[in-house]
């Protein structure tokens, strides 16, 4: 499989890129072309009289110039916002694709980061860049053009800075552009884990306020901020010799062109026209070179943001099925090591699941439940299951995510309504709603001031931990999947409540499977089977 995040960006975005090109290639033309009335005004005024239409036409030019900026500025503006709107939903979508366990590995708070620090760095750098080497090109020749209808050993000065600067530039870089390219990367993950870092200790509010020696949590901060300015100084301070040095090379050039000049006006071989317009786009002209210069250096930046999509996350994808069936009736495993690379959990064990079975899955913490649990519905990697028969790598990821639901033990809410939090954003028929608001563990919400409106707050601060499972177990009745996994989904609850949800949950789905996980025997009451882990074995037995 051949990843081209770059050509990809390039196809969706060629018609905003040529927008672009002709803002900027309009700029450039009225830059050189400005300096090109004036220069003629001159050198006629100087022999003929003075014309003041001339002066006019050089003032529209100027006065048009800065319209195209000011347009220029409002299309850059809209362009980035459609950009990083689009983009950052589309790394997302890609995340969602990546592997169970590769995203946990990264950790999701090193993601958001890299994500936001990724989509800014393709915006400013590939656009930009683009755009910026073909003008830039482009005016370096047009001012040669016009230089050596001046002075031809003048344009060959002109010119032999292009060659100088760029292979002054490779040279600098001569088997070095590799680590420029390394800082780059390395920076960035520094970046991005340090403030998922930084963000994690301040998420920790009990603890902040527990301790009234601050200094112990505060190490934990100077040591991410210090590992991002250390690499920050070895990243840029490597950049900014390679800059100086090129810089320096630049002056010297630039300044030679500027004592040749005047050398040919005193020499009667330039106009003072000539002198006016050499002066004016010199600027321009070195401008755009050091432009294609800093281009190649910016480079790094970009290329480390396409290595992050191409190689974490795009070659990270989990691998999908493309059967589905119109609803799940069986789940049947025959499984063998089970597990981790380095730690087997459950070695062999078979069990049989049918439309109707209500499963009790036990065993000790750290048997290997919940990695069971999670193959089924494909988060984890697993052979010997099958669904109605057929092996669970045929079917659709997509299909088994909304048949099988998983309740987690650990109930992580959005910072958005509660509402928000049941729905996921997802919209359901009024029935399914208004049958869901009468159950009894969703009163509380019902009847509270703002009801379902109510915000909740980062890591769900504001709701115990019996609230955050209630709204978990909200999902389910409107999901409506075919097996139900219930991961000690009652741990935070209190017990007269988890019974009472466990009632619901078996009278309204007593035509599918439900798997329940918990240390108390109470909630296994509905249970028809039970599925036992012990010394690396997965047992299976009929309770009636």
């Amino acid at each position: 499989m051949r990843f081209l995040y770059d050509k990809e960006l390039v196809k969706r975005y060629y018609k905003d890129i040529i927008k672009n090109i002709l803002l900027l290639l309009a700029t450039s033309a009225l830059s050189i072309a400005a300096p090109l009335v004036l220069r003629d005004a001159v050198d006629y005024e100087s022999s003929t009289g003075f014309r003041r239409e001339v002066i006019g036409y050089y003032l529209i030019l100027i006065t048009v110039l800065y319209f195209i900026k000011f347009l220029y500025n409002r299309f850059s503006f809209w362009f980035s916002e459609k950009f990083k709107n689009y983009e950052t939903v589309n790394l997302y979508q890609k995340i969602f694709h990546m592997s169970y366990d590769k995203i946990n590995e990264m950790e999701p708070t090193y993601i958001a980061e890299r994500v936001r620090d990724t989509v800014n760095t393709i915006f400013s750098l590939y656009c930009n860049s683009l755009t910026g080497i073909f003008v830039s090109v482009l005016t370096v020749a047009a001012v040669l053009n016009v230089v050596v209808g001046i002075d031809i050993p003048l344009a060959f000065l002109y010119f032999l800075q292009v060659p100088l600067q760029y292979f002054g530039f490779q040279k600098l870089l001569n088997g070095e552009k590799s680590r420029l390219s390394q800082y780059s990367y390395e920076l960035t993950t520094i970046a991005a884990k340090s403030n998922k870092n930084i963000k994690a200790v301040i998420s920790d509010v009990n603890s902040m306020k527990q301790y009234s020696d601050s200094g112990g949590i505060l190490s934990f901060i100077r040591g991410s901020i210090e590992n991002i300015t250390k690499m920050e100084r070895k990243a840029n301070s490597y950049a900014m010799d390679v800059c100086t040095i090129l810089n320096y090379i630049s002056l010297l050039l630039k300044n030679s062109c500027y004592i040749y000049i005047i050398y040919l006006y005193v020499a009667n071989r330039a106009s003072i026209g000539d002198m006016i317009y050499l002066n004016l786009v010199n600027d321009i002209y070195y401008t755009s070179i050091g432009d294609l210069i800093t281009i190649q250096i910016n480079l790094r930046d970009l290329h480390g943001a396409v290595r992050f999509v191409t190689d974490e996350i795009e070659k990270n994808y989990e691998e999908d099925g493309k059967k589905s069936f119109e609803r799940i009736d069986s789940v049947t495993g025959l499984i063998k090591d089970v597990g981790y690379k380095d730690k087997k959990l459950i070695e062999e064990g078979s069990f049989t699941f049918y439309r109707g079975d209500i499963v009790a899955l036990t065993g000790d913490s750290g048997t290997g439940k919940s990695t069971f649990v999670k193959m089924l519905n494909k988060f984890l990697k697993g052979d010997g299951i099958r669904i109605n028969d057929c092996d669970l790598h045929e079917i659709s990821n997509r299909f088994i995510r909304e048949k099988v639901y998983y309740l987690a033990q650990n109930s992580y809410l959005l910072p958005f309504s509660i509402k928000d939090n049941i729905t996921l954003g997802a919209s359901y028929p009024e029935e399914k709603w208004e049958q869901l608001l009468k159950l009894d563990f969703m009163q509380k919400f019902v009847e509270q001031d703002k009801g379902l409106d109510m915000t909740v707050y980062e890591n769900g601060s504001n709701l115990s931990g019996g609230d955050k499972q209630k709204i978990m177990l909200g999902r389910i009745f409107l999901q409506d999947p075919d097996v139900i996994i219930l991961d000690e989904s009652f741990n935070a609850i209190d017990e007269k409540s988890g019974e009472d949800i466990i009632d619901e949950i078996a009278a309204m789905y007593a035509d599918r499977i439900i798997i329940v996980i918990s240390h108390s025997e109470k909630y296994f009451k509905h249970c028809n089977k039970r599925v036992h882990i012990q010394n690396k074995r997965l047992y299976q037995e009929n309770l009636r």
